[in-house]
Parts: structure tokens; C-alpha cells; sequence
């Protein structure tokens, strides 16, 4: 069935095919990718193949992948299009789907090898400009950015902002470890033009995030065909166990809220605790990057070194919002805190409380690869990291590899420089964040999306493309 697609969309054009794309991978609703200006209107060059020879101006092309939960990449595509770009969307799901705009959207669905099948032969026979995805570590768009790589094609990955609230992170290549800051070294990358300050204070939008997510998932999950789930970047689960536990999680949340406000309140004046922010198991930074480090071995290795520490010390776990197994796992955390036979007083577990306001309060943080730390790092506290991270530098932070490490930092730790911390920090907002938000009001999501075409102009200006079009 997709070697017919493919033959659809290439009929009048060559009678040459691509490898065919085996009885697992499917594409619905495939539609012409390179689009033309004429005088009078638009044609695909599949549709009118003869009045190819009157176009005179070839329009910017760009290929969007995977988006963030809810309509942000529906508002980028419209964007671009109001802009003069050529788009075509990619939906890898009944969800993406959902979210997506009528016009020029590929249902795709099959495995990795159906995908890099199609996504070689569109890249060589019509080459965008730009690749734009959100998370650069999930499965299509790791397979992605290495085929564009392949035929020099620039990628922009998308992440939720390594500093929160108000901006985005917007990066040529990929995110996290794969980001070109993973390579900084103190004064090696200057500040260049730094993007402006958010307008406004942009406020949470975890709340909002955490509605589209609930609808994303149920959307893909009840209505995405089997062949789908080869390039799902979280498990598919039952619909009535996961509405059950995703009402049962903002229950647990709200209830801890009022219960513990008044521990938050007093961890503002009792400071000096090392604070210890678990990450979601799914994140994609433990699966990848994690150097064989997960939460519990994370949580083991910082009770076994508050045991073996002073008395004075003091451990808070902070579980992640969107953790929806964090009770679980905070009877775990007081499980093995009795085991040890340490001091409720010394341990403590946190469903709720700003993660700013608990990292300005600590006396060191130890992570994963959270970004969290970042919030350490603006106030100036330790840091000990474990895992790959953006900001795993030894001028920036404490870098660890075993228990022992972690034992360490306990009984001595001290923050790096000042000055090369204002430094990494600077080239970060300079070159690797945008202003905006994927999710609050639509004002946050426009000012994000204009930075995000700015930085596709820029890709095609540092390239020697003229911002209008290419011949």
C-alpha cells in the first residue's frame, strides 16, 4: 500500500521508485511537497507538471515534524505560510493529526525503516530549507536529523526552555546533548546578539500544557493504528487507566498542595538542604543520556551518603509534577530512608513547591541531567551532575560518574566561578533560547513562533540563500 502511495505522488513526474516501503509502513493523504509561484497562482508539481516551466520563483520550503502537545505547530505552519514559506507537515499520529492544519499534512504511519525510506526519498526530490521538530532525541526525528545531516539540510530542534518561564529553547542540530553548547569552553563562544527579554513576564503555563497533553494522549492512544506505535516516543496505555490515573494524579497534587504548604514555608527559613529534583521516567534524557543513572539509584546513592554524612545535613527530593508514579515512589524514598534508619527531620519528599524557590534555599542540588539545574545556577548553588547535560562543565558544574561521587559532594562542595557561570549562561540566551511559550496565552506562542521563522531567515542568511527566495 505505500509503494503505491509513493507512486501517486510521483505519477507523471519519473517512473523511477524508491525502495519499496514494506507492508508495515503506510502513507495517507500524501500531498505535493514543492510548491511554485506562477503569475496567476500556486501549482504542485504534481498536479500541473507543465506549467513547471513558467514558474520563475521557487518558494522557501519547510518540513515540520513532530510539535509540542496542542496547536503550536498548527500556529507555526499557518505563520509560515502567511510568511511565503512552502510547508508540509508530518502526522505520525491520530493526535498529530488533531493538531495539525488540512492542507499539506502526511499521514505517516510504519517503523524506523519506512520512515527513513520516505524521508530519503523526499528529502532528495524535494529538498526543503529547514527541518523544524520539537524533542530531538525521539525516534523519527533522531533518524531525522541524521538523514538531513546526509543531504546538508539545516535542522531547528525545539525543546521546552532549558530557563522557565518565558522562554523556548530554538537550536541548530539538536537539544540537550547533541546541542553545540555541550561543547562550550569559557570564552570560546561569544554572547553575539543576544534575543531581547520576553516583553512581559510570561506566567506558568503547566496547567495548560498539562490539558493538552491529557487530550494528545488520549487522542493517540484510542485512535492511532497499531503500525503507529513503532515510532511512539511513550508507551501506548488503555484509555480508562490512563484518564483514571491522570484524575487520581491532579487529586494527589491538589491535596498535597494544602498539605504541604506549610513545610515549603519552613524550608525558607531552615535552608542549607541539599535538594535532589527526580526527573519523569520516560524523559528521554534518562533513557539516552542518563549514564546508567535512573531515580532510584539516584534516590539510593543520596540516602546512603546522607548516612554517612554529618548530622547536620539534610536531604529534599522534589518528585516532578508530571510524574503521575511519584507516590509510588515517595513510599519508596521513606522506605529505604527507615531501612537506614535516618531521621524523618533529615528527609524530605515534595509533590508541590517552586523548584526557583527551593533551589535559592539549598545548599547544593544534585541531578540527572535535569534542567533544573539551571535554577541552581542562577542563584549561584552547587551543583553535582551525573548525566549527559548541556551544562556538564567542569567550570560550571560539579560532573560525577558513581556513588562515590555523590558521597563527595555531600561532605565538601563549593559553586564554580561567578563570572564563567554569567558567561555560559549569556552564550546560552544568546544563541540557544527564544522568547515565548508553546502553550499559554497566544500571545506567548506568537512571540515564540516569530523568533522561530527569525532563526529560520538567519539559517538561510549564514548559508547565502537571499531572505526572499532561491533560484
Amino acid at each position: 500500500m505505500a509503494t503505491r502511495a509513493v507512486q501517486k505522488h510521483q505519477r507523471g513526474l519519473s517512473d523511477s521508485l524508491p525502495p519499496p516501503l514494506g507492508s508495515g509502513g503506510r502513507i495517507n493523504e500524501l500531498r505535493p511537497f514543492c510548491l511554485y509561484l506562477t503569475n496567476e497562482k500556486f501549482v504542485t508539481d504534481s498536479a500541473a507538471p507543465f506549467e513547471i516551466e513558467k514558474a520563475k520563483i521557487q518558494l522557501k520550503k519547510i518540513l515540520l515534524l513532530q510539535g509540542p502537545v496542542g496547536p503550536f505547530f498548527s500556529d507555526l505552519h499557518k505563520a509560515l505560510l502567511a510568511q511565503g514559506f512552502g510547508v508540509q507537515r508530518v502526522a505520525f499520529n491520530s493526535a498529530d493529526r488533531l493538531f495539525s492544519t488540512r492542507d499539506e499534512c502526511v499521514r505517516f504511519s510504519g517503523g524506523l525503516n519506512e520512515w527513513e525510506t520516505w524521508l530519503r526519498f523526499e528529502l532528495s526530490r524535494n529538498t526543503p530549507d529547514a527541518i523544524v521538530l520539537f524533542g530531538s532525541n525521539r525516534p523519527a526525528h533522531k533518524l531525522a536529523r541524521h538523514i538531513a545531516e546526509i543531504y546538508d539540510i539545516n535542522v531547528i530542534s525545539l525543546e521546552e526552555g532549558y530557563l522557565r518561564a518565558g522562554y523556548i529553547t530554538c537550536e541548530n542540530g539538536g537539544n540537550n546533548q547533541h546541542s553545540s553548547l555541550s561543547h562550550w569552553q569559557p570564552g570560546t563562544e561569544g554572547h553575539g546578539d543576544a534575543h531581547p527579554s520576553p516583553p512581559a513576564p510570561l506566567a506558568s503555563s503547566f496547567a495548560t500544557m498539562s490539558l493538552w497533553g491529557a487530550l494528545y494522549y488520549l487522542v493517540r492512544d484510542i485512535f492511532s493504528q497499531t503500525s503507529d506505535e513503532a515510532l511512539f516516543h511513550r508507551r501506548r496505555e488503555r484509555a480508562l487507566s490512563l484518564a483514571y490515573s491522570w484524575s487520581a494524579h491532579i487529586i494527589r497534587r491538589a491535596v498535597a498542595k494544602v498539605l504541604e504548604a506549610r513545610r515549603v514555608r519552613n524550608l525558607r527559613v531552615n535552608r542549607g538542604y541539599t535538594l535532589v529534583p527526580l526527573q519523569v521516567p520516560s524523559d528521554s534524557q534518562l533513557v539516552v543520556a542518563s549514564r546508567g543513572w535512573n531515580s532510584h539509584r539516584l534516590i539510593n546513592a543520596c540516602l546512603l551518603a546522607l548516612s554517612r554524612s554529618g548530622s547536620h545535613q539534610r536531604v529534599v527530593f522534589k518528585l516532578h509534577p508530571l510524574d503521575r508514579g511519584g507516590a509510588s515512589l515517595k513510599r519508596d524514598i521513606l522506605r529505604r530512608t527507615r531501612q537506614l534508619g535516618l531521621s524523618s527531620r533529615r528527609v524530605q519528599v515534595l509533590h508541590t513547591g517552586r523548584l526557583g524557590e527551593l533551589a535559592r534555599h539549598a545548599s547544593g542540588m544534585v541531578v540527572i541531567n535535569s534542567t533544573s539545574a539551571f535554577s541552581a545556577l542562577h542563584h549561584n548553588v552547587p551543583v553535582l551532575v551525573l548525566g549527559e547535560a548541556v551544562y556538564r562543565h567542569e567550570d560550571v558544574v560539579t560532573t560525577g560518574k558513581t556513588e562515590a561521587d555523590v558521597e563527595a559532594f555531600f561532605k565538601l562542595r563549593h559553586a564554580k566561578q561567578r563570572d564563567v557561570i554569567d558567561d555560559f549562561l549569556g552564550c546560552l540566551k544568546a544563541g540557544h533560547l527564544i522568547p515565548g511559550d508553546f502553550y499559554a496565552a497566544a500571545s506567548g506562542r506568537q512571540v515564540a513562533i516569530a523568533g522561530i521563522i527569525a532563526k529560520i531567515n538567519q539559517l538561510k542568511a549564514s548559508s547565502g540563500l537571499s531572505s526572499g527566495a532561491k533560484e
